[in-house]
């Protein structure tokens, strides 16, 4: 059952009740990912060059360049609270870490967050995401190799 689609740039999605279909207007196919029995989808974003899916279990993004899927499991007990995003990459804040996707960088990338330690404010502009916390500076872009931290 089809549940949601949508297109920008040079990627299609269609999520159904199962799976993760997606077209790339660059390789001119489709690919598909499963997704487990019970995992609820909470949100999507067709960007230009990438798309992405959240779960309740993972998280889902797709390079529209070479149609390459990537997948990143949540934990038990982690959460995302927020989504940035841009046209040069994603960060998903969570409740245990942040987790970045470029889609040049070709994988995810994550940062452990200390137990208390708070997001006190985030800033996406110029390609960069910057998540500024109670103890560091952290900046995520699509042109460098993750995360740089900023003490």
């Amino acid at each position: 059952t089809v549940i949601v689609s949508g297109a920008n740039g040079i990627n299609a999605i269609v999520v159904t009740s199962r799976r993760l279909l997606v077209f790339s207007s660059r390789t001119l196919a489709w690919s598909k990912t499963d997704r487990d029995l019970h995992e609820k989808v909470l949100e999507r974003r067709i960007l230009p060059t990438f798309s992405l899916v959240r779960t309740d279990k993972h998280l889902y993004e797709f390079r529209g360049a070479n149609g390459i899927w990537f997948t990143e499991a949540l934990g038990v007990r982690e959460k995302v609270h927020r989504l940035h995003n841009n046209d040069y990459g994603s960060v998903a804040i969570t409740n245990e870490r942040l987790v970045g996707f470029g889609p040049l960088l070709g994988s995810f990338s994550s940062i452990p967050l200390g137990v208390h330690e708070r997001i006190t404010q985030v800033d996406n502009e110029n390609g960069v995401i910057i998540i500024t916390t109670s103890r560091r500076t952290l900046v995520f872009g699509s042109r460098m190799s993750g995360w740089d931290e900023f003490e």
